[in-house]
């Protein structure tokens, strides 16, 4: 029961959480001391999903049988503003933007030949931008005009799926670490069999198109090289003579409006018949002291919200939720002979 709630919320161990009750003899005592409460919730950090639920509220923790409660609510790891989910989207986007980007109406729609979601999607960055039927069938236009579908991906509390109205697809949570504190954490996985280039060789290319399946080489390697800022690709190959990396990464650096420097991390992959074996962590350790050299202070990643193995992976590293985004199909139509692009 319990792990059923924790899995509809998004939340895996580490995450910050509000859990709601019904008060019994084997609940918590309702925190406010009101005799004539039914329900009752606490906040904290869940240790573990399982039945109880335990979390841990101010150095205590806390047991909460599946049975009683009632809902699981994900929190950001700090309290966060409307603003900094803007301006961190804005610093994500400007790092993957795909291979052709345009600005309609306050949207940053990006196009990659159809290689990931997020390259394929549009963005309400500005704070004029609105789900408004004229401006989303201009959205659908540019798309069409390049062959593909119309994707949105939608901040929460910037815009809701339910606003726009369609088809909702997958939900990415992005986490965010300080870089001083990870790299602290990924000290004793620093490793020399970890080779960092500019550009992605023929070997990164191939294990990442490899495991995304339908992409050449040539597409991922046009979507995967632009951006703003410097760029590094991590790869390791842990079979001497192998022609397609064990394990790689991504980084690129990007300055926010604010003066702030990100490492944005992507592409982390590691042949699934050698994970567990400390791969994954020697990237990693390596993209994060890259990103310190050339002088980022924070580092955020995406991670979709079924992932719950390296979502849980990367909140033990140190990485924590700063808010969600959702992917919609809008429900609109796919063309407007009226809207053609000039």
């Amino acid at each position: 029961m319990s792990q059923l709630h924790t899995t509809k919320s998004g939340a895996v161990i580490g995450d910050r959480v509000v859990v709601r009750y019904l008060l019994g003899q084997s609940t918590p005592a309702d925190w406010r001391g009101n005799p004539g409460a039914a329900q009752s919730d606490v906040t904290g950090i869940l240790i573990d999903d399982a039945d109880p639920i335990r979390l841990e509220r101010d150095g205590e923790v806390v047991s909460i049988p599946g049975t009683s409660i009632t809902s699981v609510r994900l929190l950001s790891a700090k309290p966060v503003r409307n603003s900094e989910i803007r301006t961190l989207e804005s610093v994500a986007a400007r790092s993957w933007p795909g291979v052709e980007t345009a600005w309609i109406a306050g949207w940053f729609v990006r196009a990659g030949h159809g290689f990931s979601r997020r390259a394929n999607s549009a963005v309400p960055l500005d704070r004029s931008a609105h789900p408004d039927a004229t401006t989303l069938r201009r959205i659908a236009q540019w798309y069409a005009d390049r062959g593909l579908p119309p994707l949105l991906a939608l901040p929460e509390r910037l815009m809701t799926a339910s606003t726009v109205g369609g088809v909702e697809d997958i939900e990415v949570q992005m986490l965010t670490g300080d870089l001083p504190a990870l790299a602290a954490r990924l000290a004793e996985s620093r490793s020399d069999a970890v080779r960092l280039a500019d550009d992605p060789d023929a070997d990164w290319l191939a294990a990442y198109a490899g495991h995304r399946s339908g992409h050449d080489a040539d597409t991922v390697r046009q979507v995967v090289t632009a951006g703003d800022g410097p760029r590094a690709f991590a790869a390791i190959h842990a079979d001497t003579g192998s022609s397609v990396a064990t394990a790689i990464g991504r980084g690129v650096v990007t300055e926010s409006p604010d003066g702030r420097r990100w490492l944005g991390l992507s592409a982390l992959w590691t042949d699934p018949e050698r994970r567990r074996s400390g791969l994954s962590s020697q990237v990693l350790a390596a993209l994060v002291a890259w990103g310190a050299e050339h002088g980022a202070g924070h580092a955020y990643l995406q991670v979709e919200t079924t992932n719950r193995l390296a979502g849980a992976w990367y909140r033990r590293v140190g990485f924590g939720l700063h808010h969600s985004y959702r992917y919609v199909t809008p429900d609109i139509p796919a063309t407007d002979p009226t809207l053609q692009e000039h």
